[in-house]
């Protein structure tokens, strides 16, 4: 039995009485793409910062690898190999496509002032970022300005800066939103491919479709708490879901 990579166990979010996310379970697995639906409002964004470390949990456990990390700041937990995008992108608007991967390796440098101070941009740096733009596709775009991008390669520096600390699993908020039809497709083959290089990926995603075709497993939150979990199929047909999503019984329709 292969053990989990990350279990978050009972884990909530209040924000005074408001019960954002309320004793939620689950654990992902190596190599997994696990999705996590539900209607807006659900808890689905707040999981990911309290994962992230934007947030301390009020309640439960977050263990990553064997390690409790729930509660350390967001750079100790990309640190530790986690990385993630956000639902609406900014990148840094005045500097180059490279010089935002650059930026993201700063990471590393965060609590050492001595690492502040040293060389920054170093050819191995700048290689190391061509590698990776290289493989979301915008290798040509290094040196165009980011705030000139259109959205569809927003999104893919998005993963390309998440890629650079989150060595070991990505956690992929609404990557997909906003997309043309043919944008999804090379997505969902980029993100196939990051996870046969052996990266685990959590992805949050309202377009049913693409959840459906990515994820070997989907959690639902309604309200902050869970409410189903299993395979794509099962998900599907599942009454809390189909009432969560149009408020009555009957099948999503999901092709």
């Amino acid at each position: 039995m292969v053990a989990p990579i990350l279990t978050v166990n009972g884990i909530s979010k209040h924000f005074g009485g408001l019960k954002a996310v309320e004793n939620v379970d689950f654990q992902v697995f190596p190599g997994e793409i696990l999705g996590i639906l539900g209607p807006n409002g659900a808890g689905k964004t707040v999981l990911f910062n309290m994962i992230s470390g934007v947030y301390r949990p009020t309640e439960g456990t977050i263990d990553f690898r064997g390690e409790r990390i729930e509660g350390l700041p967001s750079h100790l937990v990309a640190r530790k190999g986690i990385g993630r995008t956000f639902q609406i992108v900014k990148p840094f608007t005045s500097l180059t496509v490279l010089q935002n991967v650059l930026v993201a390796k700063g990471i590393m440098k965060y609590g050492h002032l001595s690492r502040i101070w040293g060389p920054w941009g170093s050819r191995k740096d700048i290689n190391e970022a061509k590698e990776i733009l290289e493989r979301v596709g915008l290798i040509e775009l290094a040196d165009r300005k980011a705030g000139l991008l259109p959205l569809g390669n927003l999104r893919r520096l998005e993963i390309a800066r998440a890629l650079v600390v989150g060595h070991t699993m990505l956690l992929l908020d609404e990557s997909f939103s906003g997309l043309r039809h043919e944008e999804i497709g090379r997505l969902e083959a980029l993100i196939r491919d990051i996870r046969d290089s052996g990266r685990t990926i959590i992805l949050i995603e309202h377009n049913m479709r693409v959840t459906m075709r990515l994820c070997s497993r989907i959690i639902v939150l309604d309200h902050g708490r869970k409410i189903a979990e299993g395979e794509p199929k099962d998900i599907q047909k599942n009454e809390l879901v189909i009432e969560a999503y149009l408020g009555r019984k009957g099948v999503l329709d999901v092709p």
